[in-house]
């Protein structure tokens, strides 16, 4: 099975986009498939982990410029014009989203016409016998839809998260932007052969919304988690605390700790906090997180660790004595952060800050975790948190089930058998 696979993220970009890109490529091209992957050059962006080149099993990996906003950032930092780090941290998220929103379709758009490009270039050298496309930007489904017609190949789309159909800001600033977008949506799923979700939730409502037979065409791949990741783990650091309350990821939207923070002081306020507690954060930060910590009146018990490798920040997660979820009440039903796997193959602990009645939150519950409260609600984290400390005090610790079903390997050999239908 030859594929066209079409990622904007890939490594040596990070984070969870990336993940499951890398990880998809890895397990299909081990089972039998011939993948090229088409990827844009170098950009600007939040996360880069170099580890994970060592993991991309690609036949050709094919990059291409592009004329989107990160990458002509990226340029003008590399021609000492700007300092590009301190302007991507630096710009507010309520400005990041106001230029997305000005952009017909996503801020991706202007990397449509290199991938036209690139994939021309590649069809006619090599005979496809499908082309994947993995979204968001869902722009690069456009470039894709194009060149599986234009080649009379299969199409399929594969939705890491949802589209016209996300609830949490409006991505389109006017009726306009927000009609070409369902308009390519609608266009988009009608011409696939196979639609990928990853989540159930996902695959859910893109059904109940769009019909037209997508049912029999949809499959869900979760992000899973990768038991090879989690073996021979480098040797972490120590703590440096007695107690560790740790938070992996980005936090954009609508998401917040705020509430989390004051849960925290309310709790040091009545001495209920297990001595010299932290919480950290794992990751990098825009300026409205720091802002946050400034304000919260606990800033010294919060600590911001720089993006680690991943491998070392799974070390970092095993030793963490209460993990971190934070998922907006209003996000779809489906919302799933990539981390929620991986935090359940860890075994331990979850505060899971998460709409109660979503897919996530039936996920934790399935696997014994059922400390979870409401993101926009101090009072619940409190709660929460506090039947957490009073758990781990038992001499009986609790146990965490992992549902092995949900193990990447498993969840990409059941792709690829679909594939192998087409």
């Amino acid at each position: 099975m030859d594929i066209l696979y079409i990622s904007y993220f890939y490594p040596p970009l990070g984070g969870p986009a990336t993940f499951r890109n890398t990880k998809a490529v890895k397990y299909l091209s081990s089972l039998g498939a011939n993948i090229d992957v088409i990827t844009v050059r170098e950009i600007e962006y939040l996360l880069e982990d170099n580890s994970l080149l060592s993991e991309c099993r690609e036949r050709e990996l094919i990059r291409t410029a592009s004329l989107d906003p990160m990458a002509i950032t990226k340029k003008l930092s590399q021609s000492g014009a700007i300092n590009s780090r301190s302007l991507y941290l630096g710009t507010s998220e309520r400005m990041k989203r106001l230029i997305r929103g000005m952009i017909p379709v996503d801020d991706k758009i202007a990397w449509v016409p290199f991938v036209i490009a690139a994939g021309i270039t590649a069809c006619q050298a090599r005979s496809y016998d499908l082309i994947y496309v993995s979204c968001g930007p869902f722009s690069s489904a456009i470039a894709a839809s194009y060149l599986a017609s234009r080649f009379h190949l299969p199409l399929v789309v594969d939705y890491r998260d949802y589209w016209t159909l996300l609830s949490d800001y409006n991505q389109g600033i006017t009726k306009l932007h927000r009609g070409i977008s369902s308009y390519w949506e609608r266009r988009i799923l009608r011409q696939s052969a196979l639609l990928v979700t990853a989540t159930s939730g996902i695959g859910r409502d893109l059904c109940a919304a769009f019909g037209e037979g997508l049912e029999d065409r949809q499959m869900t791949v979760y992000n899973g988690w990768d038991e090879e990741d989690f073996q021979n783990l480098p040797t972490s650091s120590a703590k440096n605390c007695g107690f560790e309350i740790a938070y992996y990821g980005a936090i954009y939207a609508r998401r917040s700790m705020k509430n989390l923070y004051a849960a925290l002081l309310s709790l040091r306020q009545q001495e209920l906090l297990p001595p010299d507690t932290k919480l950290r954060l794992y990751g990098n930060y825009f300026v409205e997180t720091y802002a946050d910590i400034e304000a919260s009146g606990i800033s010294d018990l919060i600590e911001v660790v720089p993006q680690l490798q991943h491998r070392e920040a799974l070390a970092q997660m095993m030793q963490a004595d209460v993990l971190v979820l934070n998922i907006n009440s209003s996000s779809p039903y489906g919302t799933l952060t990539s981390k929620i796997f991986e935090y359940i193959r860890s075994q331990r602990p979850i505060l899971a800050m998460v709409p109660a009645a979503k897919e996530a939150a039936e996920l934790l519950r399935s696997c014994g975790h059922d400390y979870i409260c409401a993101m926009e609600s101090a009072s619940t984290i409190e709660a929460a948190l506090s039947r957490c400390l009073e758990d781990l005090k038992s001499p009986n610790p609790r146990s965490y089930q992992i549902p092995p079903e949900y193990e990447r390997s498993q969840q990409l050999t059941q792709l690829y058998h679909r594939l192998s239908t087409i």
